[in-house]
């Protein structure tokens, strides 16, 4: 009894070995074909961030020129802010105490 409980045990063990290599196999496959499938995505991303420092550089300038033009609109703009942010880390610190 001894030798066909081993016995069956060492099948159990090859069988799933089996079933392991053929997963690995599938997932191998399976990463390649997503990778082909999302890699023109991946080009327009890389193309997009590198403009980055140009949109930067151009916000900046916006920033700037609309500062510039309408500094009391700035103003009310940065006020309006801080108030936000104020509020947002009053209820921050509220939930952090419960």
């Amino acid at each position: 009894m001894n030798k066909s409980w081993h016995h069956q045990r060492e099948l159990r063990k090859q069988q799933l070995l089996k079933e392991i290599q053929q997963q690995r196999q599938s997932l191998s496959a399976y990463s390649q074909h997503w990778l082909d499938i999302t890699q023109s995505y991946d080009k327009g991303w890389q193309a997009l961030l590198a403009f980055r420092p140009y949109v930067a550089i151009g916000a900046g300038i916006a920033l700037f020129y609309g500062l510039c033009r309408h500094p009391q609109k700035f103003y009310r703009w940065s006020r309006q802010m801080i108030s936000i942010f104020g509020v947002i880390k009053t209820i921050r610190n509220t939930l952090d105490k419960y």
